[in-house]
């Protein structure tokens, strides 16, 4: 794990590290988090990792089972439940991102789909570009709440991915990705909504296909 700095908060840079350390996969899937020994490693007193403990709870990267903390596990329920959530909530950012849409919105997802196509068969490059793509049209929507909302699905679903199947996408992202950027230049939000639906849909079907 990192180490912690003296100018910031230390709770909230103990919740970043043992966050990061999470999303890495330092820390496997129902693995005890003990906190003295989070406190010891980092070299602080037990309140800012207790704090940051809570804090993980309720970002639900952790929980608390038989009186233990431990690293969530997520199962085959919960995936097909956090993707039907980001299914809905993704259809409607793309709608206000039309509402919306800017010159700079557009030259942003453009950027993105020209360095998406240089790293196809890049598997941590492609996740990355992926992400920013969501993100560049979730912040188009302006609407800070579903922003709030997706933000935390976007984390687990991340969390999801690197403890269970790792960075494996499916061919015709990028494709996707295009036609959907289409349907945003062209303002056809009903396009648009169908389209990020189905596509969200098929990460969903290419993610339990993997766990199986």
């Amino acid at each position: 794990m990192s180490q912690i700095v003296k100018p910031e908060s230390l709770h909230i840079q103990a919740y970043n590290i043992l966050k990061q350390s999470i999303l890495d996969g330092e820390r496997q899937p129902s693995e005890r988090i003990v906190e003295a020994k989070v406190a010891g490693i980092l070299g602080i007193s037990r309140g800012p990792v207790r704090e940051a403990i809570r804090m993980l709870i309720q970002d639900g990267l952790l929980v608390y089972n038989d009186g233990f903390v431990k690293v969530y596990e997520p199962t085959i329920d919960d995936i097909r439940e956090i993707f039907q959530c980001r299914e809905s909530l993704e259809s409607l950012a793309v709608k206000l991102a039309i509402s919306n849409l800017s010159e700079n919105v557009m030259i942003a997802l453009e950027e993105n789909l020209a360095k998406t196509k240089d790293v196809v068969d890049q598997g941590k490059a492609l996740k990355q570009l992926d992400q920013q793509f969501h993100t560049i049209i979730i912040e188009a929507s302006q609407n800070n709440h579903l922003i709030q909302m997706l933000n935390m699905i976007k984390t687990k679903i991340h969390y999801m991915r690197n403890s269970m199947i790792g960075a494996t996408f499916y061919p015709t992202l990028l494709e996707e990705h295009e036609r959907i950027y289409e349907a945003i230049v062209n303002r056809d939000v009903k396009a648009a909504t169908n389209m990020m639906s189905e596509h969200i849909h098929r990460g969903l079907e290419g993610v339990l296909e993997q766990i199986k």
